[in-house]
C-alpha cells in the first residue's frame, strides 16, 4: 500500500514507535499550570517506554546516516502480530542486516552465548532478533535465494558498559557508537547488482505487513514538539528539586523542634 508514491525507504528512524506513542499520547489530558510549574512529565502513564525507545532508534539512525552510500537503511518496516516492527534493515556490500535497537541510559549489559543480562535481570532480545532476522529471511526467500544469512544485530544506546563473555551466535551485540565502524569493516559478500534485487524487494509496501495508508507527514514535528516538553518538564524538576529539599528539611527542623518544646510537658505530665 502506498499514499503517493510512497515507499519503504521513505520511513524515517523510529516511525512505528512514535506513531504507536502519539496515538496513546492524544488521550492523555493536557497538564495544569500547577503541573507544568511542578515539572510534571506531559507523558502519559503508558508512553515513557515508548518515549524513551523511539529516542533510542533515533539516535542509531543517525549512527546509520554515516554509513557510505554503498549501504540503503530501512527504518520502522512493520512485521505485524501485536504491533510488531523491525527497528532498521540493512542492505549493502556486507549483507542483509536487522538491527533491534535498545535504549537504557546507565545501565551495565553482560552478554554470554545464550543470554542478555540487564543490570543482572535476563531480557529477551536475543530472541528478538533472532526472530527479526528469521523473518526477513523468509519474506526475502520467497522471492529470491540468499547466498548468505540475514546478519541480526542488537544495539544498546546509553549503556554504562557491555561486557561480553562469549558471542551469542548469530546475534552480534555492539554500543551504538561502533555500529558504523563494525558494518563497514564487514567482508563483501553482495555485489552491487545483487545488493540493488534485494533492496527492490525490500522496497516494496506489498512485502510488510499492517503498512500504514499515511506518509507519516507531520509526525516527526509533533513528535519535536513533545521531545521539547519533556526537556522543559525535566529542567524543571532540576531547578525545584534544591528547593524541595529545602522545604523538607525546614519541614523536619519545624517537627523537631516542636518536640523539643513539648517535651518537657508531657515529662511533666507523667
Amino acid at each position: 500500500m502506498t499514499v503517493g508514491g510512497t515507499m519503504m525507504r521513505q520511513r524515517f528512524a523510529a516511525q512505528f514507535m512514535i506513531e504507536k506513542l502519539l496515538r496513546e499520547q492524544g488521550s492523555v489530558p493536557a497538564r495544569t499550570r500547577w503541573a507544568r510549574f511542578m515539572g510534571r512529565s506531559p507523558l502519559g502513564a503508558n508512553c515513557a517506554g515508548w518515549y524513551e525507545g523511539a529516542q533510542g532508534e533515533i539516535v542509531v539512525g543517525e549512527k546509520l546516516s554515516t554509513l557510505s552510500p554503498d549501504w540503503v537503511v530501512f527504518h520502522a518496516l512493520p512485521i505485524g502480530g501485536h504491533g510488531w516492527d523491525i527497528d532498521h534493515v540493512l542492505v549493502g556490500p556486507g549483507g542483509v542486516v536487522t538491527i533491534n535497537t535498545k535504549q537504557h541510559h546507565g545501565s551495565r549489559v553482560h552478554v554470554d552465548r545464550r543470554s542478555i543480562l540487564l543490570d543482572s535481570r535476563p531480557v529477551p532480545y536475543l530472541r528478538h532478533a533472532k526472530f527479526e532476522a528469521e523473518r526477513v529471511t523468509t519474506l526475502l526467500e520467497e522471492r529470491r535465494t540468499l547466498a548468505t544469512p540475514v546478519i541480526p544485530l542488537v544495539v544498546f544506546v546509553g549503556a554504562r558498559s557491555i561486557d561480553v563473555q562469549a558471542e551469542p551466535a548469530p546475534v552480534t551485540v555492539l554500543d551504538s557508537g561502533e555500529l558504523a565502524a563494525w558494518l563497514e569493516a564487514l567482508p563483501v559478500v553482495l555485489s552491487p547488482a545483487e545488493g540493488q534485487g534485494l533492496t527492490e524487494i525490500l522496497d516494496n509496501p506489498s512485502m510488510w505487513i499492517d503498512v500504514p495508508l499515511d506518509s507519516g507527514d507531520g509526525l516527526l514535528e509533533t513528535f519535536t514538539r513533545l521531545e521539547a516538553e519533556v526537556r522543559a518538564a525535566r529542567l524543571q524538576r532540576r531547578v525545584l528539586l534544591p528547593l524541595e529539599l529545602v522545604l523538607v528539611g525546614l519541614a523536619a527542623v519545624g517537627m523537631v523542634t516542636a518536640a523539643v518544646t513539648m517535651m518537657p510537658g508531657l515529662l511533666g505530665t507523667a
